[in-house]
């Protein structure tokens, strides 16, 4: 019989009892220690009634609280659902409905509108993070939030005599996660514990540092899978730590970064925008970082070499690496390594996994080079979308007897077996009939010094069909930003260079930011309403 998630950090714990597993705000625990806070999580969870295969909705950012509970939730053999933390109480009466879940345990200042729509049965759990780690923050909190009858306090659960450790099928699910939010009502992905723990197994030799030299900055949100698995689980299972950080604050980030406390980093182009801007970011202490990972949006290799050149500055070997996954494929399935890399792709899949590249349309499978929708076969597959049987049906294919997952995304396979990503097949658009990539178009303007950041996005017309769009964010020189009329003739003239003539944007806009979600994707949602604005 396989592991759960709780046996594979046991594993860990047993093997390093003394390693700090985990950071909060200024706060360690060993191994040792988190051990016993998840045993008392999980004889928490008893009280209020869990069972096995019960659905546990946790609704919060990375804190301690939500640490234990993801580990704690699996020992007793109950599904753990991780949902982000600011979604709205009439979106989450929809996630509540569709999971069967029988528990919210959420924030405190976010319980009462929560308790005002959802149904009587359901108990909702509130939690004060900064509890026993810092008392004016766990103050302020206690006192911004509502209270209503039908909420119970996390810390005044008192904890039964003993839980058990329950051994389930490992194949069955163990984890809940939203996806697609960004474009109509999020479908829950299911996710086994032999996915979840084939991925941590896998990502540690990534890293390539020593256990105990692997502090991981948790940026990204538990209620993500890159951060949940690859964040958290990935560097527990092997011994070494994770620091929890609540929301990405810059200076926070640095500040640990620079105590040594932070030497592995995940995490979207917007993060290491933001470290690369402040001057405090650069210095000595950088020779201590290991790796990074970068992946969720359009990477330009500007970045990639920004950093790379920094790390080589400040004598570390450190290098920035490009990667690739779904929620549905437990969020990284390619990544280039140190010894295994190549300009220009997301790397080779991991192992035991398979890719091939197949036409949209038709399913066929496509020859070596050819662009078409990739797909993925192997051992970090989702179960399934939960309760739609029908959704789930037409999210694989068999190809020579294996199944493959479609992942709705461009790309293509060269002969040294290195994953190109070109684009999601949802933002491929039709110009004068041709198949038009718009994230081509932001690979140009990005590979300008005076452009921070880019987005393009088809606009509708009625003689090409569509038009491209070029949303952008201007680099602060020494001398603050250039004329936005010098910047748009320097994008018009890459564009000319290096495109086909369909890819010339109908119209730039400058941005003082992009809008993107919590984890730092692109608010597809946001760019809506901006589309809406444009006059062509």
């Amino acid at each position: 019989m396989g592991k759960s998630i709780y046996d594979q950090f046991e594993h860990a714990a047993k093997a390093y009892p003394d390693n700090v597993a985990a950071v909060f705000e200024g706060h360690k625990w060993t191994f040792r220690e988190l051990e016993k806070e998840i045993d008392v999580a999980s004889r928490k969870l008893v009280t209020l009634g869990v069972k096995e295969k019960d659905v546990v909705a946790v609704a919060m950012p990375n804190c301690p609280e939500a640490l234990f509970l993801f580990y704690a939730i699996s020992k007793i053999g109950a599904i753990s659902y991780n949902i982000h933390p600011l979604t709205p109480s009439s979106l989450m009466a929809v996630h509540i409905r569709k999971s069967g879940a029988k528990i919210l345990i959420c924030l405190a200042n976010a319980c009462y509108d929560h308790r005002m729509v959802l149904p009587s049965e359901v108990k909702i759990v509130s939690v004060n993070p900064y509890w026993r780690i810092n008392l004016l923050k766990a103050i302020v909190l206690y006192h911004i939030s509502k209270k209503a009858h039908g909420i119970v306090g996390y810390a005044g659960i008192h904890p039964a005599k003993a839980s058990p450790t329950i051994h389930p099928d490992p194949d069955e699910d163990a984890v809940y996660l939203n996806t697609g939010g960004t474009n109509g009502e999020p479908k829950i992905v299911r996710l086994s514990a032999r996915s979840i723990n084939n991925l941590a197994l896998k990502g540690y030799p990534l890293f390539g540092g020593k256990i105990k030299d692997i502090k991981m900055l948790t940026a990204i949100p538990l209620f993500h899978g890159f951060g949940l698995a690859m964040g958290v689980h990935t560097p527990i299972s092997w011994g070494a730590s994770t620091v929890l950080v609540l929301k990405f604050n810059t200076k926070e980030a640095i500040r640990y970064i620079r105590k040594g406390e932070a030497t592995v980093i995940i995490g979207v182009p917007a993060l290491y925008n933001a470290l690369l801007s402040r001057e405090s970011f650069y210095g000595p202490w950088l020779k201590k970082q290991i790796v990074a990972f970068i992946g969720g949006d359009s990477v330009p290799e500007s970045l990639l070499d920004q950093w790379n050149a920094t790390m080589s500055r400040s004598l570390s070997s450190a290098r920035l690496f490009e990667g690739y996954g779904l929620t549905e494929t437990v969020n990284v399935t390619n990544v280039n390594t140190y010894g295994r890399a190549k300009r220009g792709t997301i790397g080779k899949p991991l192992p035991n996994l398979r890719e091939i590249i197949v036409d949209p349309d038709t399913g066929k499978l496509l020859p070596q080079g050819e662009s078409g929708e990739i797909c993925i076969g192997g051992d970090c597959l989702m179960n399934g979308y939960l309760n739609d049987e029908e959704l789930t049906a037409k999210s694989f294919i068999e190809v020579d007897g294996r199944r493959y997952f479609r992942t709705r995304d461009f790309g293509f396979i060269d002969e040294d077996g290195y994953l190109t990503f070109r684009q999601r097949l949802r933002r491929i658009v039709k110009i004068n009939g041709e198949t038009v990539c718009p994230s081509d178009v932001e690979d140009v303007a990005l590979s300008l010094f005076d452009v921070y950041e880019a987005y393009c996005f088809p606009v509708e017309d009625k003689r090409k069909g569509h038009v491209l769009c070029l949303a952008v964010v201007q680099r602060e020189g020494p001398k603050g930003r250039v004329k936005e009329e010098a910047v748009e003739e320097e994008i018009y003239t890459a564009v000319q260079k290096n495109l086909p003539p369909q890819y010339k944007p109908a119209k730039i806009i400058f941005l003082d930011r992009l809008p993107r979600t919590p984890v730092g994707k692109i608010d597809a949602a946001e760019f809506e309403k901006i589309k809406n604005e444009i006059r062509l």
